[in-house]
């Protein structure tokens, strides 16, 4: 494949069958029934034994929303989320809170209980925090893991500045005008009420995880668990539309272009949300079996629908990068 083409999905009446179980886990508004409703329809295509889901995140704990901050001298640092917030230009090079902490811990638990390892797996948005905790303390248990519009890899500046440099950058004013623009899609999931969203996004963003999809800084653990010993094959998925998370951000924020093994562009927005396009394409990447070269270039690929001089433009990114 070459940057210009990305993976056909197989024919979705013949999966192929794995053995090992799957793990899905989709960020805000995703509780552990829509983890595992997702994760069916996902398995269905790929033919994985069983999905592996977390219970719903709990409503107490003490330091359940503080955020541990690691800095290049070994030192480490707790503050709570609000006192993060206000505090977002400091230099620690990894920040993660303890919610996806405890998440994680969770998550290598029921990996460990599921019996066959290692897992293939799916992180999307804010719950990527929990899947690089997981992979850093325990890369043995992965196998193929895709990161889907992570947010825990970039390091935002306050929000007041990220919003001026937006305006600035004109995304602001192009927000709508993209929204046009994006790949329309059928929905995959059944339809929910609106109380029933309401309560999913109450019981995902419960101890700071709505925070946490800002603050968090995890690129760090990303390149170390990439050279572990047993280290998993990770892909990203970045929506050329998402707002904060863009291809742009992703690729210069990660600290080598080494740590994955392909990173695909798409015109669909934010987080799979039911779009049968994007359930398409996360597919056809978990089913991608050629082997990488070790060339970013040839790890790029771009999904059917994004325009010309946007590749050009990521594709120039790369380009930098490596002539570094």
């Amino acid at each position: 494949m070459t940057a210009e083409q990305a993976p056909v999905p197989q024919e979705t009446s013949t999966p192929v069958s794995v053995e090992h179980p799957f793990v899905f886990m989709g960020g805000l508004g995703y509780d552990q029934a829509r983890n595992r409703e997702v994760g069916g329809a996902i398995i269905a295509l790929t033919g994985h034994a069983e999905v592996i889901s977390l219970p719903d995140l709990k409503t107490k704990g003490a330091k359940i929303g503080h955020f541990v901050h690691h800095y290049p001298d070994g030192t480490e640092n707790e503050l709570s989320g609000k006192a993060v917030r206000k505090g977002l230009h400091d230099d620690a090079s990894v920040r993660y809170s303890r919610l996806h902490e405890q998440r994680a811990e969770e998550l290598i638990t029921a990996i460990e209980h599921a019996g066959s390892k290692p897992v293939d797996a799916v992180f999307q948005s804010v719950d990527v925090s929990t899947g690089i905790l997981a992979m850093h303390r325990r890369p043995e248990l992965f196998k193929k893991v895709v990161l889907m519009d992570p947010s825990s890899i970039i390091k935002l500046p306050p929000k007041w500045q990220y919003l001026r440099e937006e305006w600035r950058n004109g995304n602001l004013r192009n927000m709508m005008r993209r929204k046009k623009e994006s790949v329309d899609v059928p929905r995959f999931e059944k339809s929910a009420t609106l109380h029933e969203k309401r309560q999913r996004f109450q019981r995902s963003t419960t101890g700071g995880n709505l925070n946490a999809s800002y603050v968090s800084y995890q690129a760090t653990m990303l390149h170390e668990a990439a050279r572990a010993e047993h280290a998993p094959s990770v892909s990203i998925i970045a929506s050329r539309f998402d707002h904060a998370y863009t291809p742009e951000r992703l690729l210069k924020a990660l600290i080598s272009l080494d740590d994955i093994q392909g990173f695909f562009v798409t015109n669909a927005r934010h987080g799979l949300g039911g779009k049968q396009t994007k359930l398409e394409q996360l597919v056809g990447v978990l089913n991608d079996t050629e082997a990488r070269t070790a060339s970013m270039l040839q790890k790029l690929h771009f999904f059917d629908g994004v325009a010309g001089d946007y590749r050009q433009k990521i594709i120039d990114i790369v380009k930098g990068r490596e002539d570094k």
